[in-house]
């Protein structure tokens, strides 16, 4: 295991009391335990900001993932980049030049698909843009929005098409809405005891130790 995945091993649960709420809220949804990038910090999450969170958790009314499917663990498949943003601010980048499918030793992706939980304004549209630099594919996979209160929204089913003569080449490059069209689940898991602190990227390794 490398230093860069040991450090994003750590349990939600051992972060401390101080993330928990006096009781649970029962009608919250519930978002499962998994590998999440998280956001929110002052620059924008790469894909070295992971987080494995080991226990159920409640998002932030303002707070969001963003999966590669329906379930808020399924993984995003791009290849090569992804950059989200919302106005002139860049949440999440990804610009390691590598499918995040890459799994072949130095050709490792450094951002590989992991769901992103996002911190966003309702009023401003989500800016997605996928970037291919190698031949022969590029590829941006679904794209699902997921809600506080446990609605998600498909935002895009895929794209895949052949590599431009001349890449780079921003191949997906479109704005989407994340106040309305979102559709509850039929079945929702609830009773999460711990909750996001409004900085998600707080709780990172490098933020808690002082690094």
């Amino acid at each position: 295991m490398t230093g860069r995945w040991a450090v994003g091993v750590v349990g939600l649960g051992l972060v401390g009391a101080a993330l928990a709420s006096p009781a649970p809220r029962e009608r919250q949804a519930a978002f499962p335990p998994g590998r999440y990038v998280l956001a929110g910090g002052v620059d924008a999450a790469t894909g070295d900001d992971v987080l494995e969170l080991r226990e159920k958790f409640r998002l932030r009314p303002n707070q969001y993932v963003l999966s590669g499917g329906p379930k808020p663990t399924d993984e995003v498949v791009v290849d090569d980049d992804l950059e989200l943003r919302q106005g002139d601010r860049r949440l999440f980048v990804d610009d390691d030049t590598v499918a995040s499918t890459e799994r072949r030793g130095k050709l490792t992706a450094r951002y590989q698909g992991q769901p992103i939980v996002l911190v966003l304004d309702r009023d401003k549209p989500l800016a997605v843009r996928a970037t291919d630099h190698h031949p022969a594919d590029a590829i941006l996979g679904e794209l699902w929005l997921h809600r506080s209160d446990g609605a998600r929204k498909q935002l895009t089913k895929g794209v895949r098409e052949q590599s431009a003569n001349d890449l780079p080449h921003v191949f997906f490059d479109e704005k989407f809405d994340v106040k309305d069209g979102f559709a509850r689940p039929v079945q929702m898991a609830t009773g999460a005891r711990t909750e996001l602190p409004e900085r998600p990227a707080l709780l990172l390794p490098r933020f808690r130790t002082g690094r």
